[in-house]
């Protein structure tokens, strides 16, 4: 397994610099989080997902997430360990995949998709709580 960190500037410089705002995977899969460091809101975007899912903080230092580097905060795990799981039945599908462990403050997300589309948003976001 090697892990690389995604050198965009949406990516916070260490683990918890950045806060999860939304998450939602209603007609694909989207988050909205807040960048710390410069004080600003971003979006990722994502279509054909095959599998998510949310760890919290305190279990996300715990078997293969333990090795990730202290630096930046959003990463490509080549030769996945958790794609592997998935066996080679659908490795068509999974050969167009990647599988991307995004840290933020008190969650850390891992996803296996084609791709992430990260957008700066141009104002803070106005998120709803649907269940108050």
């Amino acid at each position: 397994m090697k892990i690389e960190k995604i050198d965009t500037p949406a990516a916070g410089t260490w683990a918890r610099d950045c806060e999860l705002l939304c998450l939602s995977d209603y007609k694909g899969f989207k988050i909205i989080y807040h960048r710390e460091e410069d004080d600003t809101y971003w979006s990722a975007k994502s279509q054909g997902i095959v599998a998510y899912k949310v760890i919290g903080e305190e279990f996300s230092t715990t078997g293969y997430l333990m090795g990730f580097p202290v630096d930046g905060a959003f990463f490509e795990v080549l030769d996945s360990p958790w794609m592997l799981e998935f066996g080679e039945e659908d490795d068509r599908i999974l050969s167009k995949c990647k599988h991307y462990v995004l840290k933020f403050y008190d969650e850390t997300i891992e996803i296996i998709t084609r791709d992430i589309v990260f957008e700066q948003l141009k104002e803070k976001p106005q998120i709803p709580h649907v269940l108050e």
